[in-house]
């Protein structure tokens, strides 16, 4: 079974450069193929990802949404398996890629996802925000989730059956996001389960103190239906260089 990991980034070619390290270190001996989808980065990120083997598929930045950047990385990708990664995100272990892809076995299985943990550098307010539901997600273990909805599927770091996002691709509607949170519960309407593991789990945050982690969950709050892609919406996000 062939597997596609699709990563998708914007101005980040030094931490696309140690996620690469991390993934080549995967104690998975299945076969892999790596696809960079990138929005017009203006620091190199492109070349590096060709340099080192990456397929490349490229967004003008005015083209640019969440679910139009998910929806082109499966449509380059020859996976039976697709696992979506952003490239500041990192495996927290080097059994993440073995153990999401285990679940798979099950036929009615049609995704995998964590809960994050933020990054080394993450401010104090990200560490009380995202451990707290990973180590929910520790606790309990493996387990099927039993409905969509915010938290449910995040794209940061998912896996999913190519041949059901034939049937469904992501909602481009949902340009601002939301396009996963609705895809699982398509998935789930279908009769499919989504499961929740956190040894699936990556470092993921964006240095946000007390006054940005507010504005984002106030932009997370509008995820519930679809919205229009706006650049405007990410002036708390300090790390991206558009």
């Amino acid at each position: 079974m062939e597997t596609s990991i699709i990563i998708r980034t914007l101005n980040e070619k030094d931490r696309l450069s140690e996620l690469l390290v991390v993934l080549r270190n995967q104690d998975y001996s299945g076969e892999t193929e790596i696809i960079v989808v990138d929005n017009q980065s203006s620091d190199g990120t492109a070349e590096f990802a060709v340099q080192h083997g990456a397929k490349l598929v490229t967004i003008k930045r005015e083209d640019f949404s969440f679910p139009i950047s998910l929806n082109k990385g499966a449509e380059a990708a020859s996976g039976e398996i697709l696992v979506y990664l952003v490239g500041h995100a990192l495996p927290f272990k080097n059994y993440w890629l073995r153990r999401g892809l285990e679940h798979f076995a099950d036929p009615k299985v049609a995704g995998v996802y964590s809960p994050v943990i933020p990054r080394k550098g993450c401010t104090f307010t990200e560490m009380l925000c995202y451990w707290p539901g990973y180590l929910r997600a520790w606790k309990r273990g493996p387990y099927r989730v039993s409905q969509g909805g915010m938290g449910v599927f995040g794209a940061t770091n998912v896996a999913l059956r190519k041949n059901l996002w034939e049937k469904h691709h992501f909602d481009e509607r949902y340009g601002l996001g939301g396009e996963d949170g609705e895809w699982a519960g398509w998935a789930m309407s279908q009769g499919f389960q989504i499961v929740c593991d956190y040894r699936f789990s990556v470092r993921h945050s964006h240095g946000l103190g007390f006054s940005g982690l507010k504005k984002q969950i106030r932009y997370w709050s509008k995820l519930g239906q679809p919205t229009t892609f706006s650049r405007e919406e990410f002036g708390f996000r300090k790390d991206l260089k558009f």
